[in-house]
């Protein structure tokens, strides 16, 4: 078993300011249609023409931090990634939980049958993520007259 780790912080207001000024283009470009409703920006009654509540902006900010997380575990950062590759869903526990698309389940898939571990945490102004990934390696079957089985 391999064992990958990540963390991240992020400057709340970093975020606020990014979104007050690039708006939806911003959330498109970096957040999954799934994200941007999870955190209340799809069907939502308010504009991310204006300032944005406090609770979304926190919410973004924290999925920003794993995502930043979870491509330092992967060992890239973001070289051939592009945001979206990398989800940050909610199970119906609350826990967050690590959905990779594109390059980035790839990349993952190459370091075998992976396990994520997810951590967020929030305090005043600051989000910080952690993100572990458990990784079995994988197994492959050696072919040809002079390959051995070993067990």
């Amino acid at each position: 078993m391999n064992i990958y780790l990540g963390t991240d912080i992020v400057y709340i207001p970093r975020i606020q300011a990014t979104l007050d000024r690039f708006g939806d283009r911003f959330l498109q470009k970096v957040y999954t249609p799934a994200e941007q409703k999870d955190c209340g920006q799809i069907n939502s009654v308010h504009s991310t023409k204006g300032k944005m509540n406090r609770v979304s902006c926190n919410q973004l900010a924290g999925r920003w931090a794993a995502k930043e997380a979870i491509v330092k575990a992967l060992g890239t950062g973001w070289r051939g990634l592009r945001y979206t590759d990398v989800e940050v869903q909610r199970l119906n526990s609350g826990a967050p939980n690590v959905q990779l698309h594109g390059t980035a389940a790839a990349l993952a898939s190459a370091r075998g049958n992976c396990q994520w571990q997810l951590s967020l945490s929030h305090d005043g102004d600051y989000c910080t993520a952690t993100a572990i990934a458990l990784c079995s390696p994988p197994t492959t079957t050696p072919v040809g007259p002079d390959s051995e089985t070993k067990i």
